[in-house]
């Protein structure tokens, strides 16, 4: 702990220093939250931060490679003269897992997939089931994430 020091010697700015710093202090974990119905609350924010779901890093590593990626890379045409196709379907639901990011100019996305929503992977691993499911064309793949990204107000990739 800090040696106490004579409050006699402080100059004023120091002193309020100190009672700002000791003001601080007081109000520690919680906020006003103002309610139109109900008015003015204090609100423990940590608990509010902890009573919320957290991603599990290990459940999404299963659901962005063990099935989505998977599933893609099971169902979408293999060799190098079918890159362009794949290419155009992944872009397609990168778009949608990263909530709208797009490729810039230079290529970068600025948005890792593999870090997204685990709600937004389970939406595109939907789509993809549905797909398989149904014995669709490419195109009907693509159209299922360009219509859900539509939806969504996203855009898609230039």
């Amino acid at each position: 702990m800090a040696k106490e020091i004579d409050k006699k010697k402080l100059s004023q700015e120091e002193i309020e220093r100190r009672a700002i710093l000791e003001k601080a202090e007081q109000v520690k974990e919680e906020q006003l939250k103002l309610d139109i119905n109900d008015g003015v609350e204090t609100e423990n924010e940590y608990k509010t931060l902890l009573d919320q779901q957290i991603d599990d890093p290990v459940q999404k590593f299963q659901l962005y490679y063990k099935i989505l990626n998977k599933l893609l890379r099971s169902n979408l045409p293999k060799g190098k003269e079918n890159e362009p196709t794949r290419r155009i379907i992944y872009d397609e639901k990168n778009i949608l897992i990263n909530r709208g990011n797009k490729k810039d100019e230079k290529g970068i996305r600025g948005s890792d997939g593999r870090m997204a929503y685990m709600e937004d992977i389970e939406l595109a691993i939907s789509l993809v089931m549905d797909w398989v499911n149904s014995k669709g064309s490419y195109h009907e793949l693509y159209m299922a994430f360009w219509n859900k990204n539509e939806e969504l107000n996203y855009g898609h990739q230039d």
